[in-house]
């Protein structure tokens, strides 16, 4: 079934919308025999045990996302609604979220909360029992990626005014995305964006065997380049009596601005020195889980970054 992801600044009025559309989506299920077979779960920062904190450095931050990564992969099915109800600002996020929907052809859609930052700080002040710290806060407001209905990713796209809209004003057609009950709008000639019945994968999101004959050696020069930087960042420290670990080493060629969407980097972990033998170890692997993947050489950098970040901390 569908996953239901909510997005926003922080204290918005996500959590409160989000259980609102868990009673609704519940109390539909109850007064309809034939959804009966379906179940929703629900996910949120504090049943995955996220804390605030988590949202400061970019290391913790890449941790929290794999927690709910993992929760949506264990929950999602056929027979379940996941809603998942936390920031989820980072646009690249969003659309990793949607490659998992669209590997099960099943759906999503995307809720957003919007409140002006005056609000958002006096209900952070007045009504939020684990307040943010108001510098958290803002910076959070200001790394925010807003979702635009016209990447797929983002799309449906529900726009919610929490001051003063609430979640039944599109309810019925949030029931239409998560229960696919528009399927009778082919019938009629009515062309409704709802109507997409169960989306199936793509090449953009599902890999296919690779198609390239030289496939393992544009693997082999791609991740080789990225070896390369680290060893000679590793290198340019040590030569002047710094210390390499704990720092952050920008790979990406030509990019270097680290808001823009083509920069990406690896974090060198703390405490420990990174090696080349080290290195060479996850490059074999990496080639190995991908040698029969068809990927777009642009594509592979980005791909080993993520992979030697999540395996060197």
């Amino acid at each position: 079934m569908p996953l239901v992801l909510f997005t926003g600044y922080p204290c918005s009025g996500k959590t409160t919308l989000a259980k609102h559309l868990v009673q609704l989506l519940q109390s539909k299920i109850d007064a309809t025999p034939s959804l009966s077979k379906y179940s929703i779960v629900y996910h949120s920062d504090e049943t995955l045990g996220i804390k605030h904190s988590d949202y400061i450095t970019s290391q913790d931050e890449r941790k929290l996302r794999s927690e709910i990564i993992s929760a949506v992969k264990r929950d999602l099915s056929r027979n379940k609604i996941v809603i998942v109800d936390s920031l989820n600002y980072i646009k690249g996020f969003r659309y990793q979220l949607h490659c998992e929907v669209k590997n099960l052809s099943t759906t999503f859609c995307v809720i957003q909360t919007l409140c002006p930052p005056e609000t958002i700080f006096e209900w952070n002040n007045t009504s939020n029992v684990n307040p943010w710290e108001p510098e958290l806060l803002n910076q959070l407001i200001q790394r925010y990626e807003e979702p635009n209905s016209n990447n797929r990713w983002d799309s449906p796209l529900f726009a919610i005014l929490t001051p003063q809209d609430n979640i039944t004003e599109c309810i019925d057609d949030l029931y239409k995305v998560v229960f696919q009950t528009s399927k009778s709008a082919k019938n009629s000639g009515h062309n409704d964006p709802l109507n997409k019945g169960l989306q199936k994968p793509n090449s953009a999101t599902v890999l296919k065997p690779a198609s390239q004959s030289n496939f393992i050696q544009v693997l082999d020069v791609e991740t080789t380049k990225i070896i390369k930087v680290i060893m000679n960042h590793i290198k340019s420290l040590t030569s002047i009596g710094g210390v390499s670990n704990g720092t952050r080493v920008i790979v990406s060629e030509g990019v270097t601005d680290i808001n823009d969407d083509g920069c990406f980097f690896v974090d060198l972990p703390i405490g420990n020195v990174v090696t080349l033998a080290q290195l060479q170890r996850l490059k074999r692997q990496f080639i190995n889980f991908n040698r029969l993947r068809d990927i777009d050489q642009d594509r592979i950098g980005a791909l080993f970054a993520d992979y030697l970040n999540k395996n060197l901390n």
